[in-house]
């Protein structure tokens, strides 16, 4: 199992390759949710660096895509492509086919957060040529372990990170504010949150970007404990540092290349955070109706 790490600074990719096998960066222009935006520049730059060290590189592209969008991501895909990069994450299945204009289908890795969650779903997409899928977030350790069971194609997996639970293409903090008849100066800012009114012991963050806005879960997603049993069924597992740095990231990896409790109480210690096992041991509560064939 390869560990993937999402990147703030170029210059990180030597110290982090200790433990990393690879990263993931983006541009605002086709991603939304990044530790920040890289120019087209800076990943080429980034990819070369990253192939010298025999790492991966994926730019993530998790935008969503519309007609008027196409010649943009075609665009950039241009740009930036070259044997250095080993793929492009994205949110929607539809650049699957500017891939196939450009002859790239095999470095499309589908994410679309939540819908990848049974064996059906992972085998149709692996017909369609793509290099590999997310599973959904919110699905069980016996569910992934089922789902990577003698399995044809790549599977990637968040292992440790503050996970998105709600998206808006809305820029609803900016939204907020023209309410208020004040200015909105905290666009990009990556210390907000925000408290449900019924449940005001929680702070969940919040961030409003280029691509709309994202509430996050108030705890860290942890799967240090259950990192051996992922290795049986799991092919990339990805560390997300948003809201930190590249030296907390080097801390995770670390750990994760060799558990130790205490190590990790002190990362989460350290930074403030409370990390628990996300839905690994949560089934769901909503059955569906059964269908008379």
């Amino acid at each position: 199992m390869k560990k993937l790490v999402t990147l703030f600074d170029i210059d990180s990719i030597t110290k982090l390759s200790q433990y990393a096998d690879g990263f993931i960066l983006g541009h605002e222009g086709v991603a939304t949710r990044l530790t920040r935006s890289f120019t087209e520049t800076e990943i080429i730059t980034a990819s070369k660096h990253a192939q010298k060290l025999n790492k991966l590189i994926y730019i993530t592209m998790n935008r969503i895509l519309h007609d008027q969008d196409a010649k943009r991501y075609e665009d950039f895909i241009k740009t930036v492509d070259s044997d250095a990069i080993t793929g492009y994450i994205v949110g929607d299945i539809g650049v699957l086919s500017i891939a196939k204009k450009l002859g790239l289908s095999h470095k499309i890795v589908y994410n679309p957060e939540t819908l990848i969650a049974n064996v059906f779903d992972a085998h149709f997409y692996h017909t369609l040529g793509i290099q590999g899928v997310y599973l959904a977030k919110e699905i069980t350790l016996d569910d992934i372990l089922l789902i990577g069971k003698d399995r044809p194609y790549s599977l990637f997996a968040y292992g440790h990170g503050f996970l998105n639970m709600f998206y808006s293409k809305r820029q609803l903090i900016e939204a907020y504010f023209e309410n208020k008849h004040q200015e909105n100066l905290v666009h990009n800012a990556r210390n907000l949150t925000v408290v449900e009114e019924k449940r005001p012991q929680y702070r969940y963050p919040i961030l409003e970007d280029e691509g709309g806005t994202h509430v996050f879960r108030n705890n860290v997603y942890a799967s240090i404990n259950h990192i051996d049993e992922l290795k049986q069924a799991i092919d990339f597992l990805v560390i997300d540092t948003i809201f930190h740095d590249d030296n907390y990231a080097l801390r995770v990896l670390s750990l994760y290349e060799n558990p130790n409790p205490e190590e990790a109480r002190s990362i989460s210690l350290a930074y403030n955070e409370v990390w628990d096992e996300g839905f690994l041991f949560k089934k769901t509560v909503y059955k569906p109706k059964k269908v008379e064939l």
